[in-house]
């Protein structure tokens, strides 16, 4: 319980009006309920879009649902997918990458990019079937952070300290393992067994981005972390669309 209180206060702005000391190892190893707090905001995204469809239309309620995801999340990893956009997309050596992904001020690159992100993301939520799209927006944050912990445990921290390194450090690769049995059980709970799929095509497709950051940096960071998690959670729903037609 008390790691998932620190991955909670961590990863979302929901209250926790819980106080305990904090060190170190107890922030890393709260990354083992990363998947768990994803649930949580899936949860969150799943009852905000069926009430909200009660009451308004489609296009509607999909802006609502990002809206919602953000003030829940604090923008955390889009703030890290800009900063690495801001990087890869300068197409510079790894030292200046790094050294522009530290910068705190926007780029025309992050901006772009996000923008992008952000529509392909409410367009494939405003085309889901009413019928899908809440299971869907459950279980989109799940895999996010589920893919987010992959590249803590499989791929080398790109940077000498940060915050990420914190959770780096104390992620092993049983820890994703076991993650992985609680994504399928999660999946089988809510879903047709056909939709697992979902997951090994998401999961073939974010292991490109992955790979080619882990190349260009020789590893990864806080910022990536975020960028996997936002890429994956837009992967997941598109490739989900796609399935419906099958």
């Amino acid at each position: 319980m008390r790691g998932l209180l620190i991955a909670l206060q961590f990863m979302t702005r929901i209250p926790i009006s819980y106080k305990f000391q904090l060190s170190e190892k107890d922030l890393g190893n709260s990354s083992r309920y990363f998947t768990l707090v994803g649930f949580i905001i899936g949860i969150i995204l799943f009852f905000t879009y069926k009430a909200g469809i009660l009451l308004l239309p489609p296009v509607v309620v999909g802006a609502i649902v990002i809206i919602m995801q953000i003030i829940i999340t604090g923008g955390i990893h889009l703030d890290g997918f800009m900063d690495t956009m801001d990087g890869l997309l300068s197409a510079r050596p790894k030292e200046k990458v790094m050294e522009i992904m530290k910068d705190s001020r926007v780029g025309a690159h992050s901006v772009t990019a996000l923008v992008a992100l952000l529509i392909l993301k409410y367009s494939i939520i405003v085309s889901l079937p009413k019928g899908y799209a809440p299971v869907f927006l459950l279980l989109m944050p799940v895999l996010g952070r589920w893919m987010l912990l992959y590249c803590l445990a499989f791929f080398p921290y790109a940077k000498k300290e940060g915050l990420g390194k914190i959770f780096w450090q104390n992620t092993s690769k049983s820890c994703w393992y076991l993650s992985a049995i609680f994504v399928l059980l999660v999946f089988i709970i809510f879903l047709p067994i056909f939709y697992l799929f979902s997951i090994l095509i998401t999961f073939l497709i974010i292991l490109t981005p992955a790979l080619i950051i882990n190349k260009h940096l020789m590893g990864h960071t806080g910022d990536t972390y975020g960028a996997i998690n936002e890429l994956t959670e837009v992967i997941f729903i598109l490739v989900c669309l796609v399935l419906l037609k099958f």
